[in-house]
């Protein structure tokens, strides 16, 4: 895929690990329209690519990972406008959620507004310990994305995110962490290899069961737990006719079939 180091956004394939990367350095990463149509172009590429099998969200330089979207460029928006800019990030949220490969936030520095909705949407979250989240926009009198607040509520409890939502405050790393905001907080000279680390792990397991197992986490938390409990077995029997279970069991054993029961 072509790209020049002025695209908003830059994609490389490191074998099956699909790499995108925030490319707005000067501006800290700000989202703006570009960058926007850029990732819903690249998800759309990646959904259909077989050889990917994992995905990294990064960001170009060392200071942020998004500090949100482009205050210039929202400054002046109508409310139509804001709307239909609102619209277009409901669409990347979900080809995030919706994507059948596992994807990885690795955040540094600021996360902030637009970019901290962005890394609530992918499945992992890592931090270099410098990271801070926050959803400043209050301050200025708009609210954030219906579907991260939901997703903060759902994952830190909802007085955490109504502290976090209503005052445009931010928390550190190890506060996010201590709030399952993020799943790993690494010093500036272990993060990329974490984060490497990481994905090559989530390349390695069966595309099936990680398709699966997403659904099952999307169908649980839109439409609660009997609904994922009815979604269980047919999820299961996905993984055995597509998935190649009985394969990687009869290696797991190292003979011609399981020789225990595996619950």
């Amino acid at each position: 895929m072509a790209q020049n180091r002025q695209d908003a956004v830059l994609y490389e394939a490191q074998g099956p690990v699909a790499i995108v990367t925030l490319n707005r350095p000067h501006q800290n990463n700000a989202i703006n329209d570009d960058m926007r149509a850029s990732l819903l172009r690249l998800l759309d590429d990646i959904r259909a690519n077989e050889q990917i099998l994992a995905v990294v969200v990064t960001a170009s330089g060392n200071d942020a990972f998004s500090v949100g979207n482009d205050i210039e460029e929202v400054a002046s928006l109508t409310a139509l406008e804001a709307e239909a800019c609102a619209q277009r990030s409901l669409s990347i949220h979900d080809r995030l959620v919706t994507l059948d490969k596992p994807v990885v936030a690795a955040i540094k520095g600021a996360c902030l507004g637009a970019g901290f909705e962005l890394a609530l949407h992918c499945d992992i979250r890592l931090a270099r310990a410098d990271a801070r989240f926050g959803f400043p926009g209050i301050n200025v009198g708009i609210t954030s994305s219906g579907s991260a607040l939901a997703r903060l509520q759902r994952i830190s409890g909802m007085g955490a995110a109504s502290a976090l939502a209503l005052t445009g405050g931010m928390v550190p790393a190890e506060r996010a962490f201590m709030l399952g905001l993020i799943s790993n907080v690494a010093s500036d000279k272990d993060f990329d290899l974490s984060v490497q680390q990481l994905a090559v792990h989530l390349t390695t397991l069966s595309p099936v069961a990680v398709a699966e197992t997403k659904r099952l986490l999307r169908v649980g938390a839109g439409e609660g737990v009997e609904a994922a409990a009815l979604q269980g077995p047919k999820s299961l029997a996905a993984c055995y006719a597509q998935g190649g279970a009985t394969e990687r069991l009869r290696v797991l054993f190292g003979g011609p079939g399981p020789s225990a029961t595996v619950h």
